[in-house]
């Protein structure tokens, strides 16, 4: 009698074991499910920064001179967005407007080619006049006086020219700058993790049997 009812209480143990470590089983996903989660993240950083990289390919400015003025382009080989050079008005201000720096030198720009053309033109005019002048055998005395001074004109016309399109590269070198700055927070502010996310496995806690 003794003897069954110890094999009895045996058997109900081991059968209440098995149950207790049934039910205390980690239900966390599989290793494979977590590989193709940080895959499918990986891919998608690398396709965010992708994007980020055409965007700024694709925004950037730079200028080209030609006969005096500058062509605006936008991108490497992207439109021509303005001409600014010569008693051009185009508002390069505005157009970089997005960045306080280069809107700053673009203003410099602007200033600086108003005054270089301008007294350049009258310079490079007092010039002319005066050559032709002399070239006429004109005993006139005005006529060095005038080429003098057309020539000094010319020449501090021709030094602000110089001075207002180096402004205007470090107005497109400020626009770049920060534009560089925006496309690279724009991307990772797309790479931070959802905190929503429920791909990584949950932790399950074991069940107590009573």
């Amino acid at each position: 009698m003794n003897s069954t009812f110890f094999r009895a209480l045996m058997i109900g143990a081991t059968v209440s074991a098995a149950t207790a470590g049934a039910q205390t089983t980690d239900h966390s996903a599989p290793p494979v499910a977590i590989s193709e989660s940080r895959a499918a993240a990986g891919s998608a950083r690398t396709a965010s920064a992708s994007d980020s990289s055409r965007s700024y390919d694709t925004q950037a400015l730079r200028f080209e001179t030609r006969w005096g003025s500058a062509d605006i382009i936008r991108g490497a080989n992207g439109p021509v967005v303005g001409t600014a050079g010569w008693f051009r008005s185009f508002d390069v201000e505005k157009l970089v407007a997005s960045s306080p720096q280069a809107a700053t030198e673009a203003r410099d720009f602007k200033t600086a080619n108003f005054r270089g053309s301008l007294v350049g033109a009258m310079g490079a005019t007092t010039l002319i006049v005066g050559a032709v002048m002399t070239s006429n055998s004109s005993n006139n005395a005005a006529s060095p006086i005038l080429m003098v001074a057309g020539a000094g004109a010319l020449a501090w016309g021709v030094q602000h020219l110089n001075r207002g399109y180096a402004a205007l590269s470090r107005s497109m070198w400020w626009y770049n700058r920060d534009l560089a700055r925006s496309t690279s927070a724009s991307s990772s502010a797309g790479n931070q993790p959802n905190p929503r996310d429920r791909s990584a496995p949950a932790v399950s806690r074991p069940q107590v049997t009573r």
